[in-house]
């Protein structure tokens, strides 16, 4: 008894089993047949690329055509002989001009009456401007018994484009007039330092410079001066020191003979300086320009001179003004000498203490 009514539940249960599994059958078939329906609408556009040699593609695409809003699903399909198998160049994406591919997918292949059909599904987003196409490209047909291939070419396919734009009307809402805008404290105030340091850095540098400046004025003049100017400014510039005022006759009378030496030295063109007395009045006996008269006048100068320097003879600021006033007289008779000639320079009366 036992065994029967285990007999007959295990009968039960495959029954039960059977029937669950051809409805679950059922509701699949219903169910992929429902999302066949409801996932591919009809194309509201088709753009034929090949019919040739039993083969033709194309591509469609449920929507208008191109919209700047939003993407679109196009399925590119090709229909072959069902003994042939079709595919796609790798550089496919790379023909959509005027969009961005999102993603691809093959959708499978299917037969029916002796054709194959293959599709291929790809999302596309526009671009901002067109135009918007596939470019031709080159799709393979295989025959895989004997494995031989052929080529095909397809045509040009322009989308439909989108409607265009409409033309703004009105004012624009954007015043592209600019704005007086004021620059913060700081930028002003950091300006005016700037300012302010560049003024205080020149002043600085022009007080700092002006003294240099004035005495390279000074020495460019005097080197370029002739040599009865340059006489002239030494002397000045040996009285400008007050030595006779203060008492010092000795480096006073120094100073005074190197003047007329280095007078003589560039008038005449003659090493003056670095020689004694004996041999400076030589050097001038020699020249024939020198009138005798000036070179007595000059030997009185220097002898002279030389008592006071070497002779420790005391010489006061009297006998000092009288030989600075023999030095002038000693230039100007010379001068007087070189423009008028040896003959006619009379001579001059000088006093050398």
């Amino acid at each position: 008894m036992t065994q029967k009514s285990s007999t007959a539940s295990h009968r039960f249960t495959r029954r039960a089993l059977a029937v669950r599994s051809v409805f679950r059958s059922l509701f699949s078939v219903l169910f992929l047949l429902f999302s066949v329906l409801c996932g591919r609408a009809a194309p509201a556009f088709t753009l034929p690329l090949l019919d040739e040699g039993g083969v033709r593609a194309g591509i469609e695409s449920p929507a208008e055509g191109v919209s700047r809003e939003a993407s679109i699903e196009a399925t590119l399909w090709i229909e072959t002989p069902a003994d042939r198998e079709a595919s796609l160049p790798a550089d496919l994406r790379g023909r959509f001009r005027g969009f961005a591919v999102i993603e691809d997918f093959p959708e499978g292949r299917t037969e029916q009456n002796g054709r194959a059909r293959a599709a291929w599904r790809f999302r596309l987003t526009p671009g901002a401007e067109g135009p918007w196409r596939l470019m031709p490209f080159v799709l393979t047909v295989r025959d895989p018994a004997t494995g031989k291939t052929q080529d095909y070419a397809t045509r040009f396919a322009p989308f439909p484009e989108p409607p265009p734009l409409p033309t703004a009307e009105g004012a624009p809402e954007v015043n592209w007039e600019p704005l007086p805008v004021r620059p913060p404290w700081q930028v002003v105030a950091k300006w005016i330092a700037i300012v302010l340091g560049g003024v205080l850095l020149l002043v600085g540098v022009w007080l700092l410079a002006r003294p240099w400046a004035k005495r390279l004025v000074r020495a460019i003049r005097e080197h370029t001066a002739s040599p009865e100017e340059r006489a002239r400014l030494e002397l000045e510039r040996l009285l400008s020191q007050r030595l006779i005022e203060q008492g010092q006759i000795k480096p006073f009378y120094y100073a005074l003979i190197d003047i007329v030496r280095r007078y003589f030295e560039r008038a005449h063109a003659f090493r003056a300086t670095r020689q004694t007395t004996q041999e400076f009045l030589a050097s001038l006996a020699q020249r024939a320009e020198i009138p005798q008269s000036a070179q007595t006048a000059l030997a009185d100068f220097l002898a002279a001179a030389d008592r006071v320097k070497y002779a420790d003879l005391k010489a006061t600021s009297a006998q000092a003004n009288a030989a600075t006033q023999s030095a002038r007289d000693l230039v100007r008779v010379d001068v007087e000498s070189r423009g008028k000639g040896p003959a006619n320079a009379g001579k001059p009366q000088i006093k050398a203490d």
